[in-house]
């Protein structure tokens, strides 16, 4: 088989698995590489924002249908318990489907990755990505590991390798900003008092969130900041994983609504988070970051899967159109005049519309996650924020509604609407 290609696409999660599937598509020669084999587990909110559905709409009759069969739940809002007790509950308003979805990773992930395969993209699982490939200073490939060290030339590699990625790491684009918080997330059955909407309970000491996803299963992630992780691990000797549920016992809002004995799949830890890419396009040209790998703030918005979906949308604009031009940044002398050079990585000016739509698409997203991020730390502020959302249903639906990503972040934005958040 050959090992040259128009993409390797690094990290088969939603947003490398939708990258191929787009590729795959418009007829590029797209190899699939993960180091996991699917299904897999993985640490997540497991909720598709109601935007999303449009997304999977357009990437395919047959994965909207998928993501219909399979055991899942539909969420219609977000309930917001502040450190006080105060709770407050917005609801999706606006868009075709006043709801999300919510489903396993298992099954999700498994879903999209089908759908990549019978495209025309080549899937290996158990590969471990090393390294990259340099030509130039520009990308050209990988290497990896599966057994045996193996090199994958490509035109242009995606990176969509999730929070550690090794792609963003190699290319030394990894930064880290605070609030630094770890989550851990657990699948328990039979949660008492799950309505129809996802849950965030906050207090001192951090946030829980929890949401069904189907078959009477509730996904539960409590997340906290590294630093007490760090202290209280090597002071008590202790494992947030082993004490998960006694630290849900610590929110007043949680308390007695679980039974350990319940416990369907066993805590994963993930984090810490709000670390990103100082830019989403190699420096040197040939490779580009989608998802996590490209920036990951923070959980509590729970808009990682759809922007895992939309920035591979992004790249596909971007890199279909470039691949099939031929563009290279290779000078060669011997080529024919209007030949084109379908071997050389693309350059680095070809990928530049990528960072330009991301911009424009996720500029007031990432704000507005910045924002609530940093308010979840400070108790006080929730308290103020949430009594006043409980008293204004309008609000709470607004602000629900741009987390769902079903209304413009700019329309929280506006220095009139977050003055009314406060007063």
């Amino acid at each position: 088989m050959t090992d040259r290609w128009d993409a390797v696409v690094v990290g088969a999660g939603p947003a490398g698995a939708t990258t191929a599937l787009l590729l795959a598509r418009a007829g590029a020669s797209v190899l699939l590489l993960d180091r996991a084999r699917f299904p897999r587990d993985k640490a997540c909110s497991e909720y598709l924002s109601p935007a999303t559905t449009e997304i999977l709409e357009r990437l395919g009759a047959d994965v909207l249908a998928a993501v219909e069969g399979a055991a899942h739940a539909k969420l219609y809002g977000m309930k917001v318990v502040a450190p006080c007790g105060t709770a407050m509950c917005g609801r999706f308003r606006g868009g075709p489907r006043p709801y999300s979805f919510a489903l396993p990773r298992t099954t999700f992930d498994t879903i999209l990755l089908a759908a990549a395969g019978r495209a025309g993209a080549v899937v290996r699982e158990g590969v471990a990505v090393e390294n990259l490939v340099l030509d130039h200073g520009t990308v050209a490939g990988v290497v990896g590991r599966s057994g045996n060290r193996e090199t994958y030339r490509s035109r242009v590699v995606v990176g969509a390798d999730g929070l550690r990625s090794v792609v963003a790491r190699r290319l030394g684009l990894v930064r880290s900003s605070p609030p630094r918080r770890v989550a851990f997330t657990a699948h328990v059955a039979d949660v008492e008092g799950i309505d129809g909407v996802g849950e965030l309970h906050v207090s001192e000491r951090g946030y829980v969130g929890l949401g069904p996803v189907g078959g009477g299963v509730t996904t539960v992630a409590l997340v906290l900041p590294l630093a007490t992780v760090r202290r209280e691990g090597r002071s008590e000797g202790g494992d947030f994983r082993r004490g998960f549920f006694a630290e849900l016992e610590r929110f007043p809002g949680l308390a007695g609504r679980f039974d350990p004995r319940r416990l369907v799949r066993d805590v994963l830890a993930t984090g810490p988070f709000a670390q990103w890419s100082r830019t989403a396009v190699a420096p040197g040209g040939g490779a580009l970051l989608v998802g996590d790998a490209a920036d990951f703030f923070d959980p509590f918005t729970g808009q990682g899967i759809y922007a895992a979906l939309r920035g591979a949308e992004l790249a596909g604009q971007c890199l279909i159109p470039a691949l099939a031009r031929g563009v290279s940044g290779r000078s060669d002398p011997g080529r024919e005049p209007g030949v084109r050079d379908t071997s050389g990585p693309l350059p680095v000016a070809a990928l530049q519309s990528y960072r330009h739509a991301r911009r424009r698409e996720f500029a007031g997203k990432w704000l507005l996650e910045r924002l609530i991020g940093v308010g979840v730390g400070w108790p006080a502020l929730t308290d103020r924020v949430v009594r006043r959302l409980a008293r204004r249903p309008d609000l709470a639906d607004l602000l629900v509604s741009a987390t769902g990503n079903i209304v413009p972040a700019r329309r929280v934005l506006s220095a009139s609407v977050l003055a009314q958040f406060l007063w």
